[in-house]
């Protein structure tokens, strides 16, 4: 039987544990229900977050299980944040949020959770933003853990279950970046750009870079070209497309 774990007026219900690897598509999702007016008043206007599995039918007829295949939505504002509206890898950061948020036992998901998501992406293109911006990424993922670990800490199934007003400011900044570019998706550059306006984290962070907003533009440009984000897979395309013109610079030289 499924269980039930109240914190903060929210009731959290917990599916029954699986036994078998088959059962994981027929799992019901995992549940949060939204406080009262009173309690999220209490909790200063936080968003809580209900993460639902996908059907992995849509996912090319093929199972394909993990984090990255969950639905958030922000149901105390009305709001939502959808996997549709983002590349490919800016929702994996999305998503691998409140993961990290968990591991360092805060209940609420910020901004600081997304950055180093989006850090940890093994050549991914905060990574190459950062580095064309002249940022030493290992410092800054150095600087960016030592910020979250300076956040209280919960005890108990409540981490990483709350949106916090921060990351949903950025994500809206982010789409307001999408507007400007003129792209189809939220990609990792424009939440990387709304991190400048960042009053919680990512302001300060970037002052003590000396990194500028238009440092980061710049960085954005060179390595965006004159490509427009009009497929999820966006940075897949841009990573093949460097391939080519490393092996065309090659060729050049060779001969």
């Amino acid at each position: 039987m499924a269980s039930t774990t109240s914190f903060w007026g929210i009731s959290l219900r917990l599916p029954q544990p699986l036994t078998n690897r088959g059962a994981v598509l027929a799992r019901p999702p995992l549940s949060l229900s939204c406080p009262s007016s009173t309690t999220a008043k209490l909790l200063g206007g936080l968003r809580p977050l209900r993460l639902k599995r996908r059907n992995s039918a849509s996912w090319n007829g093929r199972e394909r299980l993990g984090r990255g295949y969950f639905a958030v939505r922000c149901e105390a504002s009305g709001a939502r944040i959808s996997q549709q509206e983002f590349t490919e890898m800016a929702w994996q950061g999305i998503v691998s949020s409140p993961d990290i948020a968990k591991e360092n036992k805060h209940q609420i998901v910020e901004t600081e959770h997304l950055m180093k998501a989006l850090l940890e992406q093994k050549n991914g293109l905060a990574r190459r933003i950062f580095s064309k911006a002249g940022i030493d990424n290992t410092r800054l993922l150095e600087a960016t853990d030592k910020f979250i670990q300076r956040q209280p800490k919960v005890i108990g199934e409540s981490a990483g279950s709350m949106l916090g007003r921060d990351l949903e400011a950025l994500i809206n900044r982010a789409r307001e970046y999408k507007k400007e570019y003129g792209d189809s998706f939220v990609s990792i550059e424009h939440l990387i750009l709304g991190y400048s306006q960042d009053q919680r984290f990512g302001r300060q962070l970037f002052r003590d870079f000396q990194v500028s907003q238009q440092t980061l533009k710049s960085a954005v440009e060179a390595i965006r070209g004159r490509q427009s984000v009009i497929d999820q897979g966006y940075f897949l395309l841009t990573g093949f497309l460097d391939f080519l013109a490393c092996i065309y610079i090659y060729l050049i030289f060779e001969n």
